[in-house]
Order: C-alpha cells, then structure tokens, then sequence
C-alpha cells in the first residue's frame, strides 16, 4: 500500500484537476478554436470571470501540491526508484518500463501546461515565454492540446485503476479480504 502522503497527494490532484479541466472547459467556451465547445453542464464557473475564479484557485493548489510531492519524491526516493530508473519488469512493486515512460511524458505534459498557462495568463510580463510557443494564440493551442493529451492519460487511468481492484483498494487505504 503506498504511503499515506502518496494517496492524500494522488486525491487532491485528483480533484483538482477536475477543477482544472472543468473551468479550462468553461474557459474555452468563451472563445473556442478547435471545436465549437463543451456542453455548460460539463463545465465549472458559469461565466468567464467565474470559471477564471475557479482556475486559478485550483491552478495554486495544484500548484503546491506539486510542489510538495516533487519534494516528497525527492526527499523519499522514490522519484529515482519508482520512475527514473528503468530496469526491467513488473513485479508488481516495481512499475514497468511503458509505466515509466508513460509517467515521464505525464510530468513533461504538466511542465508544458504551466509553462502555456503562465504564457497565457500575463502574456505581456511574460512575453519572452509566450514568444517561445509561437506567440498568445499557440500558446493557448499547446495549453489546450497538451491538457487534452493529459485528460486522455487519465481517462486510461482510471480505467485501468477500475480494471485492478488490488490497486485502487490501496490507494484508498484498504486492504483487499483474502480469499
């Protein structure tokens, strides 16, 4: 079972990038550029300044929630035991290595949406970063793109979470009743 700090730390993200995904959706909507948008019971905020609200609360905490973990996987070990390192097998203590890469490209999406969010949140004092994804309207494409890459990674999440009780009676807290 992982450690107590692994699942507050996994269920907080967890809410709050619903939060996240939600108010984008709201957010999106005000000015959409791919398709024409999501549907408003889909959506967190109910107006533009509302959904903006919404996301940047969610935006700090997730924010230090991040923080914290990358300390904690740090000051654990676990970062290099768990996802830098990758040897071989599943043993079912280690993760493999499509496990691996997979969460490796899960924290470089994460790395891409801050650094689009904050493009897109003060393009004027950041407009060196902006400039780097092409400009305000590429940097809004990539934050939206990559979130999109990120909520189809935890679509498969969950599926897969459900498809193996023993996994997500752990993250819980739970031990599953032997047999």
């Amino acid at each position: 079972m992982p450690p107590l700090w692994v699942r507050l730390c996994h269920w907080t993200n967890a809410l709050v990038f619903l939060v996240m995904l939600t108010s984008g959706w709201q957010i999106y909507n005000a000015d959409p550029f791919w398709i024409s948008g999501f549907a408003p019971a889909l959506t967190l905020g109910g107006s533009l300044p509302g959904a903006l609200m919404w996301h940047f609360a969610g935006m700090w905490l997730l924010a230090a929630n991040g923080l914290l973990v990358l300390v904690l996987l740090v000051k654990t070990g676990r970062l290099r035991r768990l996802y830098l390192s990758l040897g071989a097998g599943h043993d079912g203590h280690e993760r493999s290595r499509v496990q691996k890469v997979a969460y490796l490209g899960v924290l470089t999406l994460l790395v891409l949406i801050v650094l689009s969010g904050l493009a897109i949140w003060k393009p004027v004092q950041l407009q060196w970063l902006a400039h780097l994804f092409g400009g305000y309207q590429w940097a809004r494409q990539a934050h939206f793109l990559c979130m999109s890459l990120l909520a189809a990674f935890v679509g498969g999440h969950v599926a897969l979470a459900l498809l193996s009780p023993r996994l997500l009676l752990a993250m819980l807290g739970l031990k599953r009743k032997a047999p």
